[in-house]
């Protein structure tokens, strides 16, 4: 159980004596922003210590305002994934789907400062876990090798979109396979015919990891993927990302159980279709 958690923050090797207030706080600050969880409105961050010295040293515990008790319980899936997403940095990755989306920016700010002001920051996640360190060198990886070809490899997806928005295709499938290093499907529009790369959604990708495996198993399968399509200078869909896949049944049906011989009544084919031309049976 998550108590408490200590954020440590080093000045930078060249000014190994210089370690700004406005650089160190607003760090800690952007650090347990990123613990906080918007919608439980009632848990906040208590100060439990804070150093004077340089490095800069805090200790933070959640507590439930309604009781002032601890609210250990509710920050720990967020801790998990903060602590699991800045390993991941350490080790030349990026985040993963656990990072909540409207925190990930708060993050780039932590590494951005690090490589510009701050030497390195510690956090230690509990009072048995291991200390995460970010150094100055983590974090220019980050961006040079993990964020900047992601920005290109955007520009380069995406330059000829004109408008997104989200909706849905119908269509079969010709291919399953990764689409810039992302799961994805080739699907073949059912109106127009023309084939749209579809990038599907880390928990899509999951639950339909052994079919995905299967590959020919999925081959011209009817199935409808909703997500964000990306249009192009036309107004035709170009590409879908984040899409959910479901897949849409199809029946066999027989002939003989749809033809119904009385449908006509007392005339023949021609008889009745020429009546009808004639509008002899009145409107609709």
């Amino acid at each position: 159980m998550v108590k408490t958690v200590t954020f440590t923050v080093e000045p930078s090797e060249g000014h190994h004596d210089v370690l700004t207030i406005k650089d160190a706080f607003q760090q800690a600050i952007d650090f347990f922003d990123l613990l906080t969880d918007e919608t439980s409105s009632h848990v906040v961050w208590k100060l439990e210590m804070a150093s004077t010295n340089s490095p800069f040293t805090c200790r933070g515990e959640p507590i439930d305002t309604r009781t002032w008790a601890g609210a250990h319980n509710f920050v720990a899936p967020r801790v998990e994934s903060i602590e699991r997403n800045f390993i991941r940095v350490a080790n030349g990755m990026d985040f993963d789907e656990s990072m909540p989306t409207e925190k990930v920016e708060t993050a780039r700010k932590i590494l951005k400062r690090s490589t510009n002001g701050i030497g390195r920051f510690t956090a230690v996640f509990g009072e048995d876990a291991e200390p995460v360190c970010i150094t100055h060198k983590d974090a220019e990886r980050y961006f040079k090798e993990v964020h900047e070809p992601q920005q290109s490899l955007h520009s380069f997806l995406f330059a000829r979109t004109s408008r997104k928005e989200h909706g849905s295709l119908e269509g079969r499938i010709v291919w399953i396979g990764i689409d810039y290093d992302q799961p994805a499907i080739l699907l073949e529009e059912h109106k127009s015919g023309k084939r749209i790369p579809c990038r599907v959604n880390a928990e899509t990708a999951e639950r339909l990891a052994d079919e995905m495996r299967a590959g020919d198993a999925w081959a011209h399968r009817r199935v409808r993927v909703r997500g964000v399509l990306n249009f192009d200078t036309t107004g035709k869909p170009m590409r879908i990302v984040d899409g959910t896949l479901s897949f849409i049944s199809t029946q066999d049906v027989e002939i003989e159980k749809l033809a119904d011989d009385t449908f006509t009544g007392p005339y023949s084919v021609r008889e009745y279709l020429d009546r009808l031309q004639e509008n002899e049976f009145g409107s609709w």
